[in-house]
């Protein structure tokens, strides 16, 4: 399909695509952080998280760079922290996926093929272990950097790693 569509593309030059650096596990590090946040301010995380799929549109266009893949509903306190630690809807995507799939959140989910809505999200037993086990000791600390690529000094506790990773939604009072 993408052969399809780089053919459609008028002018016949290669798609030119941005490449964003920031690693999805490090943002996932930081989303987890900001859920943990939010679910011990309120109890639980409330919102719903909405992406809208842009890849069902790609039979209908003719320049594949249009296509944006997820995109992410910006509605919500929770929606923009997200966007914020993120940079974009598809790196917030995949980080979620990755926390899921790795047993530190969870969600509910419905959808079509023109969004997918995540519900009922809340950090899980594993996702409060792996952040509070940082004050344990040295193997928990790298346990957290080999999931998240986030490197941890040896006196950093809870508290002072929110700050540091999450000082511009702090100061944005999106937590």
């Amino acid at each position: 399909m993408l052969a399809d569509a780089l053919r459609k593309n008028n002018n016949h030059s290669p798609v030119k695509y941005s490449i964003n650096m920031k690693l999805i596990k490090t943002i996932a590090g930081d989303l987890l952080l900001f859920f943990y946040v939010r679910q011990n301010k309120t109890g639980s995380i409330e919102d719903i998280i909405e992406f809208n799929n842009d890849i069902y549109r790609q039979q209908f266009v003719d320049d594949v760079s249009e296509l944006k893949g997820k995109e992410l509903k910006n509605d919500s306190q929770l929606s923009k922290g997200i966007l914020e630690i993120s940079g974009n809807s598809n790196n917030a995507y995949n980080a979620l996926r990755y926390l899921r799939e790795k047993g530190f959140i969870s969600w509910k989910e419905d959808g079509t093929n023109l969004s997918e809505l995540f519900f009922n999200l809340r950090v899980t037993a594993s996702g409060v272990d792996i952040i509070e086990g940082i004050e344990r000791g040295k193997n928990e600390k790298i346990q957290f950097n080999l999931f998240f690529n986030i490197k941890l000094a040896d006196n950093i506790n809870v508290d002072s790693l929110i700050k540091l990773q999450l000082d511009s939604l702090i100061k944005a009072s999106l937590i």
